[in-house]
């Protein structure tokens, strides 16, 4: 059974997975069972990436990736988690809060820190997203603008739409930034981006 307690400064609620607590603004802690294989319970990286990614979004902070080991459960013990902010990768610590799959993190550091403040660390974020897209092509509907991709999807979804007009994107090419645009262009294909209020970079066009 999985309880659910709400107090002041506190969010409660349940997931199916390995939980987290996280200790910056708001503090949610999560309580459910975690679940657990013939070695004992393990920690779910995947949903940590996740959960890293979600909760960082939500103080104003886009990562650019988040990449988490899946560690046996045991209460005391710590482990990193590796997180890119603006193309600079960066060790986020993880503290287990019991044998169960809790664990705790803070991103206060992440939201305070300078990483990828200089153009060269806007140039690897610009960087990327055009190489996630270039990887898989509908990771456009991710990094587009709300805009560009109403304007890309139409009557369909954006990654059927995406599909039927892309092959692939940029592989060689060359960036420019300019203030809070940025472009980046193989000669033959034009990517524009726009910087946004917190910091990421999101595509406005592909021309």
């Amino acid at each position: 059974m999985v309880v659910l307690v709400v107090e002041q400064r506190f969010v409660v609620h349940a997931r199916d997975t390995p939980t987290v607590m996280r200790r910056f603004a708001l503090i949610v802690v999560v309580a459910v069972a975690a679940g657990a294989g013939c070695g004992g319970t393990t920690i779910d990286g995947g949903d940590l990436e996740d959960e890293i990614i979600e909760d960082a979004e939500r103080e104003g902070l886009i990562l650019d990736a988040a990449d988490c080991p899946s560690p046996d459960a045991e209460e005391g013990e710590t482990f990193e988690c590796t997180v890119t902010v603006k193309g600079e990768d960066r060790q986020l610590e993880i503290e287990q809060r019991n044998d169960d799959g809790n664990v705790s993190y803070e991103l206060g550091p992440l939201l305070e820190g300078k990483a990828g403040s200089d153009a060269g660390g806007d140039e690897a974020s610009v960087r990327f997203v055009i190489d996630a897209v270039y990887d898989d092509v509908t990771a456009l509907c991710d990094y587009a603008t709300p805009r560009f991709r109403k304007e890309i999807a139409r009557q369909e979804s954006c990654a059927s739409a995406v599909l039927a007009e892309y092959d692939h994107l940029l592989e060689d090419y060359e960036v420019s930034i300019d203030e809070d645009r940025a472009a980046a262009s193989d000669g033959e294909r034009t990517v524009t981006l726009e910087r946004q209020r917190n910091g990421s970079w999101l595509i406005t066009d592909v021309r």
